[in-house]
């Protein structure tokens, strides 16, 4: 008896040590799997090339905003400085024209293009906004472009029956890659007393891009 209980011993001692043995080798697909996080990212990453017209679109998300964001070519043939932000009533001459169509603009590498951001307020109340930095995809064609545009740590107030406006810029490096490039800004909406605390703030301590 005490023979038997022995050997049935001795063979679960057996079994336990042989499953313990072939553990790692079944989890080896999944620590391969995980010291390489990113191989299916990378696998669908393109190769950009050079293209001889670049198609740029200009996209919005928005935040506790109730006016919506156009983008629109300067009135005329006159030209505007950079940066040139303001607001103009209804009725009064503006120094923007046409909206462009589907914010979707054309450039060739090596060009720049100024334009024209515009919101209009039919409220009675002013609406004070702030942008995030903005997004570019295909992510591998975010390389060799400059939006001048509105992210600059500064907050802009659109005032009630009025339509604010802001001159802003794309460039194109002359060795840019890719044939598109989506630019996605988030707007956000915010209090007077946040946005003057936010003007204080940036004003001494963080220096805004106006070059």
């Amino acid at each position: 008896m005490q023979k038997s209980f022995f050997l049935i011993s001795r063979f679960a001692q057996i079994l336990v040590f042989s499953v313990l043995g072939l553990l790692p080798f079944c989890g080896g697909d999944h620590e391969e799997s995980k010291s390489h996080p990113h191989t299916d990212s990378q696998a669908t990453l393109e190769t950009p090339k050079k293209a001889d017209k670049v198609v740029i679109e200009i996209k919005w998300e928005y935040s506790q905003l109730p006016l919506k964001m156009e983008i629109r070519e300067p009135a005329g043939s006159q030209i505007l400085a950079l940066w040139t932000t303001g607001s103009v009533p209804a009725g009064k001459n503006a120094p923007f024209g046409k909206e462009i169509p589907d914010s979707t603009l054309i450039l060739k590498p090596g060009s720049k293009k100024q334009f024209l951001l515009v919101m209009k307020n039919d409220s009675d109340v002013p609406v004070y906004f702030f942008a995030a930095p903005h997004q570019a995809l295909p992510v591998e064609h975010s390389f060799g472009f400059k939006f001048k545009c509105l992210c600059v740590n500064h907050a802009f107030t659109v005032p009630p029956k009025e339509t604010w406006y802001r001159v802003v810029e794309i460039r194109l490096a002359p060795e840019f890659l890719g044939d598109r490039l989506i630019l996605t800004h988030n707007l956000l909406g915010m209090s007077k007393e946040r946005m003057t605390q936010f003007e204080k703030s940036a004003q001494s301590n963080i220096p805004h891009e106006m070059d």
